[in-house]
C-alpha cells in the first residue's frame, strides 16, 4: 500500500518552465510543421492535409497501479499507447499534447519521473511534444491527445473487411496480462510455490520486465498502408476477443483459429508451472498488447509474410472473413470455442 505523504504544494509555472525545457530536445524532429507550441492557449502547426488526431489517457488504478508501476513507466506508456493508435492508420506519429491531472500525494518529484518517461518515449519515436496542461485531481491521471499524418489515400480504416480476407495480427498475444498477473502476484506465486527453480524466478522477473509496456507498431503499420497490404487495420488495446469486432463488417463475420494465434513460449511455459488452466482466455480478452490486427486479401498473404522479415516483426495469419455468419467465432482444436473472460479488463 503507497502511504500518503504531506507534501510542498508544487511550482505549477516553474514546472511548466521545466517541461517547456525539456521539451526543447523533441522540437527539433518537426521543426518544419511547428509555428508555435509550448506557453500560448494553442499549439499552431502547418495543415499537410493528411492529418490524424488521437486522444488517450491513463487512469490510476484503472490503468495502472502506482505499487505495480515506476513514475518512469507511467509516463513511457501514456504516451506509449497514443503512438499505437497512429500506427493502426498506418500514420507517422508527429505532435501530442499532454495535460497531468495530479494527487497531493504525487510529488514534484515523481512528477519529474514521470515527465522524463513521456519524454523519453517522445525521443524514441521522434514526436514533439507541444502543449498541455496541469491540474489537480483525486487520482492520478495522464491525458494525451497525439497528430499524426499519413501519405495521400494511404490511410487504413478499421471498417473495410471484405469476404475471404484472411485476418492477421502482428507480434505475439497475452503478454502484457502475463506481466501484470506475475507483477500482482508475485508475493503470493513464491509463497504458495516454494520449491520453484531460481531459474523460474529469473524468467519470471525477466518476463515483468520484457513485457510491461507495450511496443506500438509503427513501422509495420506504415508498411502495411504504403504497400495496400490491409483492407482493414487496428490496434490490440482491449484483447482479440472485443478487438476483432473492429474489423468486422455488418453483414459478415470472423473465423478465428486459436491454435494459430501467437503465444510467447514462456508464456505457456510460465502457465504451466504455475498451473493457469485458462490463460488463453486471459491472453485474448485482457487487452494492453497493442498488437495490429488486421484483414488482407488472400492474394497478399505471400507479401504480408515477407513483410515480416523486412520489418522485424512476427505477422500470424489466424483465421479469415466468412459470409455464412456474423459476428466472431472461435475454434481449437478444430470445435467452437467460448472464451470465458470475454470482455475487457482494464489494470
Amino acid at each position: 500500500m503507497r502511504v500518503i505523504k504531506k507534501e510542498k504544494k508544487f511550482n505549477e509555472a516553474r514546472l511548466i518552465e521545466e517541461i517547456k525545457q525539456l521539451s526543447l530536445a523533441t522540437g527539433k524532429f518537426n521543426k518544419s510543421l511547428i509555428i508555435n507550441s509550448i506557453g500560448d492557449d494553442c499549439a499552431i502547426f502547418k495543415d499537410k492535409n493528411h492529418i490524424l488526431v488521437s486522444s488517450d489517457n491513463i487512469t490510476e488504478n484503472v490503468h495502472f497501479k502506482l505499487d505495480s508501476y515506476s513514475f518512469l513507466e507511467i509516463g513511457e506508456k501514456s504516451l506509449l499507447v497514443n503512438i499505437s493508435d497512429i500506427a493502426a492508420m498506418g500514420g507517422i506519429p508527429r505532435l501530442f499534447t499532454l495535460s497531468l491531472s495530479i494527487p497531493e500525494y504525487v510529488s514534484e518529484n515523481e512528477i519529474r519521473q514521470t515527465i522524463s518517461g513521456i519524454i523519453k518515449t517522445a525521443r524514441k519515436y521522434k514526436v514533439s511534444l507541444v502543449g498541455g496542461n496541469i491540474s489537480k485531481s483525486s487520482e492520478f491521471s495522464i491525458s494525451v491527445t497525439i497528430i499524426g499524418d499519413y501519405k495521400h489515400d494511404n490511410v487504413v480504416r478499421r471498417f473495410g473487411s471484405k469476404i475471404g480476407d484472411k485476418i492477421f495480427v502482428s507480434g505475439e498475444l497475452g503478454n502484457s496480462w502475463m506481466a501484470y498477473y506475475l507483477q500482482s502476484n508475485k508475493k503470493y506465486i513464491y509463497e504458495n510455490n516454494p520449491n520453484i527453480r531460481s531459474s523460474d524466478k529469473k524468467l519470471i522477473e525477466n518476463f515483468i520486465a520484457k513485457f510491461k509496456l507495450p511496443k506500438p507498431r509503427v513501422k509495420l503499420g506504415r508498411e502495411l498502408s504504403a504497400k495496400k497490404l490491409a483492407n482493414s487495420l487496428t490496434d490490440i488495446s482491449d484483447g482479440l476477443s472485443k478487438d476483432i469486432f473492429n474489423v468486422l463488417d455488418l453483414n459478415h463475420g470472423g473465423k478465428i483459429e486459436l491454435d494459430e494465434v501467437p503465444f510467447n513460449k514462456h508464456l505457456k511455459y510460465i502457465a504451466n508451472i504455475l498451473k493457469i488452466d485458462d490463460f488463453i482466455d486471459n491472453a485474448i480478452s485482457f487487452g494492453e498488447d497493442y498488437e495490429l490486427l488486421w484483414t488482407a486479401g488472400a492474394d497478399k498473404e505471400g507479401e504480408i509474410l515477407e513483410l515480416s522479415k523486412n520489418t522485424g516483426t512476427k505477422i500470424k495469419k489466424i483465421g479469415y472473413i466468412a459470409d455464412k455468419f456474423t459476428g466472431a467465432r472461435f475454434f481449437k482444436d478444430g470445435r467452437r470455442y467460448h472464451p470465458k473472460n470475454f470482455t475487457f479488463k482494464h489494470l
